[in-house]
């Protein structure tokens, strides 16, 4: 199927298609599929995406409306995303992609990036 992946997105010549970094950060992050509200985690997470582990995948292409719960947030930020690839297996999950995002959730989601990166680095 060609929307199922191994591991990183890349071209055809290798190179990673990501435009923002990513960092490894679990995250509580809830969905609906059909009449169920799902409560997963993601693996990692970008200001442009994350991926979410779970056996619950959505087809590609579905839009979804995202609900992440962040460490020192009161209210859970509302993303809407688009699920762009699916992995299923052993690390099953899928791989999506905001498409609207408020400035306060962007701006949240730019420090957390930033600030697990910035830990990574004294590691």
């Amino acid at each position: 199927m060609p929307w199922l992946r191994e591991g990183v997105m890349k071209t055809h010549k290798g190179e990673e298609r990501r435009q923002h970094p990513r960092v490894k950060l679990q995250i509580e992050v809830s969905y609906q599929k059909m009449d169920a509200y799902l409560h997963r985690f993601t693996d990692n997470i970008s200001e442009g995406g994350c991926f979410i582990e779970t056996d619950d995948v959505l087809p590609p292409r579905t839009e979804i409306p995202l609900e992440f719960s962040f460490p020192n947030h009161a209210d859970p930020l509302v993303i809407m995303g688009e699920v762009v690839w699916v992995v299923e297996g052993t690390h099953s999950g899928m791989g999506i992609q905001y498409k609207e995002i408020s400035p306060d959730a962007q701006k949240v989601l730019m420090e957390i990036v930033q600030s697990r990166m910035n830990r990574e680095k004294k590691a």
